[in-house]
């Protein structure tokens, strides 16, 4: 093996971009020139001259004709003719004429096998002078679609309506021979599969290239977080025996830290088996997933790192946990903002059905618990408050506002006694009992405001010590074990109802703890059902064409120049 494909990766590496930059040839070179000019237009016509209206020079067209390369054997016939009822309105007049021309003097034109259709390997081109007509007609086994029917009638009328029978008819058989033979007849279809094929072309040439810069880039990253995670490692474990574990938040931070130490081992495994791609193997779709695996694994240690960081900061007050509790505070403040924002919808709805209903009372609560989460911090740094308390009650808090905005949209819904009232609340209550609203597919956005004009904040959902569907690890072993451990239920106290951390479900290894979901996909709920919307509908039309009379149903047009 040469240094050359040693260096660009081994053999294999370089044989497999090989054959994907093949392809890329293929699709956006062999296959449009293959569609637009196949190759093979080496066979002669067969032409027979039927020049009833004494027109063409028939020896000098007939060496023209034959002079036209087609791809396979054709009999082409022309016919130029002036019996054509010049005063007919139909539109099949011309048609009309060529199948009689056929039926009364060459009935050869005529398949034998199928006496409906034209004869196999025959084409027609026909011309009436003074009738300002021009066809072309053909056998079941050369036919083409109609758009090209339309292109080989288009090739002649130029040279027609100057008298130019002979270049006229050369120029419908030259278009002929160029629509014969290609491997999509339709010349429509064909230019679809040649921009498919060329578009296939280009996006497996971005994919080869994005797989390269791709895999590049999260190994860049991978490096960059494994780095600060590894630099960091001693501090976290330090940090880690600071968290007490008498608790549920501590616990399940602890738990979580356990699975960092098992991923982290495994993600020194995984970069040692990953190695130092070269060349080619940069370029491979294989490649790239790894590298993304690595940069995901390294990233997703770096936030659990700031997990446990925030965690030893908050539980013990240390420098710096006026932040982490404020970002503590963003699932709860951004369920919030969807509890006002419920407001507005329900005042909104109710207005407008012309319902007497008082949002007042929801709106002052909504304002009572913002007030409540800023005297908590004030009570945090007297030591009125300890961690563990601030956190519970950031619990019985959530699940306060999410019990709040179930009841304010049914009692909104039922405010309304009308048939139309009640069937809306008939819907809710089926909603609500199959769980639409309970936003199990739902996540936090990472974002708050206390109203749509003010500032809006910014939080960080995977570094929360309460566990949402963003939080890092929640895989980890002994994880729900850890989040559901209590002395009994916790008492809500003054948010009147209980926190219900119950033992029941899936527990154990892998298993998921419970945690709050928004509340926000019950707000859009009510908003969908108090203000439904309606739908609309469209049709369309079509065309066809053939023959005047009878059964005969043989390929081919007509068309006036």
């Amino acid at each position: 093996m040469s240094d050359l494909i040693v260096r660009w990766g081994g053999l294999r590496a370089v044989m497999a971009l090989a054959g994907k930059f093949l392809i890329v040839v293929v699709l956006g070179l062999v296959v449009p020139l293959y569609i637009a000019a196949p190759f093979g237009a080496t066979h002669t016509p067969a032409v027979e001259i039927h020049d009833e209206a004494e027109v063409v020079d028939d020896d000098a067209l007939r060496s023209a004709l034959e002079g036209v390369g087609f791809r396979r054997d054709i009999r082409l016939a022309v016919f130029t003719t002036d019996d054509v009822d010049i005063e007919s309105g139909s539109d099949t007049v011309f048609n009309d004429a060529v199948l009689g021309y056929a039926l009364n003097r060459q009935p050869s034109w005529i398949s034998t096998a199928d006496p409906d259709v034209w004869a196999d390997g025959l084409v027609i081109l026909a011309v009436s002078p003074q009738g300002r007509w021009v066809g072309c007609y053909f056998g079941e086994d050369v036919k083409v679609g109609k758009y090209t029917e339309g292109k080989i009638q288009d090739a002649a009328r130029g040279s027609f309506r100057m008298s130019q029978w002979e270049a006229g008819l050369e120029a419908m058989a030259q278009r002929t021979a160029e629509s014969l033979g290609k491997p999509i007849t339709s010349a429509r279809a064909a230019v679809l599969v040649t921009c498919l094929s060329i578009a296939a072309a280009l996006a497996l040439l971005g994919l080869i290239f994005f797989c390269r810069n791709a895999a590049r880039d999260s190994l860049r990253q991978a490096r960059r977080c494994f780095a600060q995670v590894t630099a960091d490692y001693d501090a976290t474990q330090i940090r880690a025996g600071t968290v007490p574990a008498d608790n549920a938040y501590g616990a399940q931070v602890l738990a979580r830290f356990a699975w960092f130490e098992e991923r982290y081992v495994q993600l020194v495994r995984l970069f040692r088996e990953f190695g130092e791609p070269r060349g080619a193997q940069w370029f491979a779709l294989g490649c790239f997933r790894d590298a993304a695996e690595l940069e995901d694994r390294a990233k997703e240690l770096d936030r659990l790192d700031d997990v446990i960081a925030a965690a030893s900061t908050f539980l013990t007050l240390g420098p710096g946990w006026e932040e982490v509790w404020e970002n503590e505070q963003g699932p709860v403040r951004e369920d919030l903002g969807s509890y006002a924002a419920l407001c507005a919808s329900v005042a909104f709805s109710t207005q407008r059905a012309k319902v007497s209903f008082d949002v007042a009372p929801d709106r002052d609560l909504v304002r009572e618990r913002r007030d409540r989460l800023a005297a908590m911090t004030s009570e945090l740094v007297s030591g009125a408050l300890t961690p563990l308390a601030a956190l519970d009650e950031l619990d019985a808090m959530d699940l306060d506002v999410h019990h709040r905005c179930g009841d304010l949209a049914w009692r909104a819904l039922a405010a309304d006694t009308s048939s139309t009232g009640r069937k809306r609340l008939a819907r809710y209550e089926k909603d609500y009992a199959q769980g639409k609203y309970a936003g199990e597919s739902a996540d936090y956005q990472g974002r708050w405001s206390s109203s749509a004009r003010s500032e809006r904040h910014h939080y960080d959902l995977a570094t929360t010590i309460r566990i949402n569907s963003k939080s890092v690890g929640l895989d980890a072993p002994g994880l729900y074990d850890a989040a559901v451990r209590r002395s009994g239920v916790h008492d809500a106290g003054a948010y009147g109802a209980n926190w219900p951390y119950s033992g029941s479900g899936a527990s154990g290894v892998g298993a998921v703890p419970l945690f709050s979901r928004p509340v926000d996909g019950l707000v859009t709920g009510y908003s969908n059902i108090a203000s439904p919307s309606s739908g609309s509908s469209s049709g369309g039309s079509g065309s066809s064409s053939g023959f005047g009379g009878g059964s005969f149903s043989g390929s081919g047009s007509s068309s006036h120049f």
